[in-house]
């Protein structure tokens, strides 16, 4: 699920395609890339009806809403790409999700009086495939991951539960893209290729190898440089908006 408005051209399809090729590679995947911006979504009345469906769906049926949820219902790995909004995620994607909370569990009015609440799901999937892993895969211009993504943490920590998803970040990724170069990119790309390259043959995402996807390509000072660059010339490129 591509959540950029800018679709093929989204600079997050760079760590997110090498990904899937690890696991095409490695697997015996079919892949498709749904993009979200392109698709017929009407906003959520917020009026639950879903809920009281035995299977979740909601009562607007005249949009792309019911082949999207049937998709992620089916698919064995979940990805969601998108770049980093104001410390959260893009508007089309949270429609998107607005539209499909009939897919959790509804809330009956259990208090959270467990200390560690946080750390479980609050709703958690319904109709959820068994063995199914849901990964969001996003970009940001920053390098400091552990804060500016805490909100997209907590948010789905809550959702789904601590362990109910995978969180990749390309860090200091819009820079890179306009100013970086094509051997860095491809440095990344490598990086991304042997992540999707473990879960397609362990699985699982290792800690060691969420990190090493991680890791920033460009010290703080070398960073600070190509932003000051690419913020200077952000309107040479035809293909920046």
């Amino acid at each position: 699920m591509v959540a950029s408005p800018k679709c093929e051209r989204s600079g997050t399809l760079i760590p997110t395609k090498a990904f899937v090729e690890g696991l095409e590679q490695n697997g015996n995947y079919e892949t498709e890339y749904v993009y979200i911006d392109r698709l017929n979504v009407t906003p959520c009345r917020g009026c639950l009806s879903c809920w009281g469906r035995p299977d979740g769906s909601c009562f607007m049926k005249d949009d792309d809403v019911p082949m999207i949820r049937q998709k992620l219902i089916d698919s064995d790995i979940v990805i969601w790409s998108f770049p980093l909004f104001l410390f959260s995620i893009p508007g089309q994607m949270k429609v998107l999700m607005d539209r499909i909370v009939g897919m959790v569990h509804p809330y009956m009015g259990q208090k959270l009086d467990d200390p560690d609440y946080l750390n479980k799901p609050m709703h958690g999937l319904q109709f959820q495939k068994e063995g199914q892993k849901i990964i969001l895969l996003s970009s940001c211009a920053w390098t400091d991951i552990d804060v500016v993504y805490e909100p997209i943490r907590k948010q789905f920590d809550i959702i789904l539960g601590e362990g109910g998803y995978d969180l990749i970040v390309a860090s200091q990724m819009r820079a890179l893209h306009h100013r970086g170069g094509e051997r860095r990119l491809n440095m990344l790309r490598d990086k991304f290729r042997k992540g999707g390259a473990e879960l397609a043959t362990t699985g699982a995402l290792s800690k060691e190898i969420v990190d090493y996807m991680q890791k920033p390509l460009f010290s703080d000072a070398a960073y600070r440089e190509l932003v000051v660059q690419f913020v200077t010339h952000m309107f040479d490129r035809d293909d920046n908006f």
